[in-house]
């Protein structure tokens, strides 16, 4: 879902007519932050979705790809401690590395 956000945010930017680099600095980035986004190669954290919508003059639903067939976001007790641990961690990076050690994990245990 990332990538489709980062799409958005392309497409918004350019909609305005702003540079990377105008966005980026506007919502307090890094040209190279802003461009991953877009890119979809790093998830964006709610804090970042708020400033980039509030510099882009739109809402962070705005910024959100529908989606008509979402399922819940946990579906046991377990996913749902997962979830709120998560959310307390508030710093994407860390958050980039702890979920590529689950996608490695998942991986070597499923082959």
């Amino acid at each position: 879902m990332h990538a489709e956000v980062g799409h958005r945010i392309r497409e918004l930017r350019q909609k305005k007519g702003m540079l990377q680099e105008e966005l980026a600095r506007k919502a307090g980035l890094s040209p190279s932050a802003l461009s991953n986004f877009e890119q979809g190669r790093r998830r964006t954290s709610l804090d970042w979705l708020k400033k980039i919508s509030a510099s882009l003059g739109v809402s962070v639903s705005d910024l959100i790809p529908e989606s008509r067939t979402r399922k819940p976001l946990a579906e046991t007790k377990e996913e749902e401690k997962l979830l709120s641990h998560w959310r307390k961690i508030g710093n994407p990076e860390l958050q980039d590395q702890l979920l590529e050690v689950i996608e490695l994990s998942a991986t070597s245990i499923n082959g």
